[in-house]
């Protein structure tokens, strides 16, 4: 039995040694494209990479550089958009989705956040969820060593310092475990989606006759409140709401 462990074990590490390889190869040769300016063949690559289960922040900007390149602005944006979602803070990313925008028909008034709220999710979106994960643990122990240093210290200033830093480090070492949770709920549940058709007629109802509310046009950035069969209940960032096909939209 253990051998057979053994071997399997042994199986899957070479396997996704040799998965790396091959995406690393793909990679090496979408990027020999993309400068050779066969951004089709480059972002075909790119995908091909995807579908191996390989994701990061470089490959999903990469990808939406050659949609961007053939004008495909939805697929840009929407690569761009993923590629945020593992590194808010890419500036690289940040700039070129911001390019982007600005080439999609619809300019949505946002509607204003109460401070609070936006300086909640500045908090949380300022790291990643792993990122969070390591602050809290780090934290954490700084409480371990604070709660030490009580226990073990011989004077009185040292006993109260020691006693503030860990409420103040198992606070902190808290706070983090749910932005983290939070930052990956984020990551995971991926309740929004760029309008991926040219336009798109908003309905009152999830039926081919409801009424006529609006119009979208693709590139647009949408929240999914809700699904029904093939259509999607969807909010806009200025919250007007309705529905929408599910073939008309992509989920980040």
């Amino acid at each position: 039995m253990k051998k057979i462990i053994f071997i399997l074990l042994v199986f899957i590490l070479r396997g996704s040694d040799l998965l790396a390889i091959d995406a690393r190869a793909l990679e090496t040769e979408a990027a020999r494209a993309y400068q050779e300016g066969n951004h089709a063949r480059a972002a075909e690559l790119y995908n091909e990479i995807l579908e191996t289960g390989v994701e990061s922040v470089t490959l999903y900007y990469n990808l939406g550089n050659c949609y961007y390149k053939q004008n495909e602005i939805a697929r840009a944006i929407l690569n761009y958009e993923r590629a945020l979602l593992l590194d808010p803070r890419d500036e690289d990313v940040i700039y070129n989705l911001e390019m982007a925008r600005r080439a999609t028909v619809d300019k949505i008034n946002v509607l204003p956040l109460f401070f609070l709220v936006e300086w909640y999710n500045a908090v949380v979106t300022a790291l990643t969820a792993d990122q969070w994960g390591y602050f809290s643990v780090f934290l954490f122990l700084c409480f371990l060593g604070a709660i030490a240093l009580f226990f073990h210290a011989t004077t009185v200033a040292f006993r109260k310092g020691g006693f503030v830093v860990a409420l103040v480090a198992l606070f902190l070492s808290l706070s983090s475990v749910w932005f983290a949770a939070k930052q990956y709920r984020r990551e995971t549940v991926r309740d929004q989606a760029i309008v991926m058709t040219p336009s798109v007629v908003v309905r009152g109802a999830p039926d081919p006759s409801g009424t006529e509310l609006y119009v979208v046009h693709e590139g647009l950035k949408i929240t999914v409140i809700d699904s029904l069969g093939q259509w999607y209940n969807i909010r806009l960032a200025d919250g007007n709401v309705g529905w929408v096909p599910r073939a008309d939209i992509e989920s980040i």
